[in-house]
């Protein structure tokens, strides 16, 4: 049996940028299919993580890269015994719309591809977090942040969002708002559905066409990452799980886990800490 400190987590948040840093290493854990509102740019450091995005097994590598847009489902587990370790930024769009803006075409850019093995872009990876970890000055963390979207953005950012008619894509702008609004209350596919003036059916698949996963799925995101925010603000868990429409707290340290890869509590405490 391996020792309980083969596996660990460590998270923290940037205090300038706001930019969330997550340094880990797992044997055991399994991460469910989950995705953030967040660019999830990482590396992996050693060993390999097996993880399936857009309906393609992939496989790691030490030094290889992994980028993750927004929204966009993924999942991973350690593809040996030996586990893995690695690294993540993860960046909010506001973010990197606000680095962007000027530097490139599309400020909100889409990755391509959700894995590369890739030398150079897996060494400005490092050196960001690295700078960004070290707290080093404003003016340095800014430059390195600032080399690195704009190299992924032209090596990797030519992928284009799934156009809808300017109809369809206001019906769905208007439901991923109402879920954004209030991700803590109920509503029924069929009130979602009235205010996109479509059918159940065509709202589902014009949301998933659009944002990758389903009403249902996306509801469920937004309360993970609601709950992030919350618990960041040093809210308990317990509270956490009640405003957000949870079924107890055990059933939020449950989907937190599946998807963060540590407990509400921890990460509660991790973030008081910064």
């Amino acid at each position: 049996m391996r020792p309980a400190t083969d596996e660990w987590v460590r998270y923290d948040t940037d205090p300038a940028t706001g930019i969330e840093r997550l340094y880990a290493r797992f044997t055991r854990h399994a991460y469910d299919r989950h995705a953030h509102e967040t660019y999830a740019i990482g590396i992996t450091e050693t060993g390999s993580q097996t993880f399936t995005c857009r309906s393609i097994g992939h496989a790691t590598e030490p030094g290889a890269i992994m980028l993750f847009n927004p929204t966009e489902l993924h999942d991973g587990r350690a593809t040996t015994p030996e586990g893995f370790t690695y690294r993540m930024l993860y960046v909010d769009t506001a973010t990197a719309r606000g680095i962007l803006t000027g530097e490139v075409d599309n400020p909100e850019p889409l990755f391509d591809r959700p894995m590369a093995v890739d030398p150079e872009t897996a060494g400005m990876v490092s050196r960001a977090y690295d700078l960004l970890a070290a707290n080093t000055d404003t003016m340095t963390c800014d430059d390195a942040l600032l080399r690195l979207l704009v190299h992924l953005a032209h090596r990797y950012g030519g992928a284009g969002a799934v156009p809808l008619p300017g109809r369809a894509d206001r019906a769905v702008l208007r439901v991923r708002d109402r879920l954004r609004d209030a991700p803590e209350e109920d509503v029924t596919l069929g009130e979602l559905a009235n205010l996109a003036g479509m059918s159940r059916f065509h709202l589902t698949r014009s949301f998933q066409r659009r944002f990758g996963l389903a009403p249902s799925a996306y509801l469920r995101l937004l309360r993970l990452e609601r709950a992030k925010r919350l618990l960041a603000a040093g809210v308990a868990p317990a509270e956490v799980s009640a405003a957000l429409g949870f079924t107890d707290q055990a059933h939020l340290t449950r989907r937190f886990r599946a998807a963060y890869g540590m407990t509400p509590g921890r990460y509660r405490a991790s973030r008081l800490r910064c």
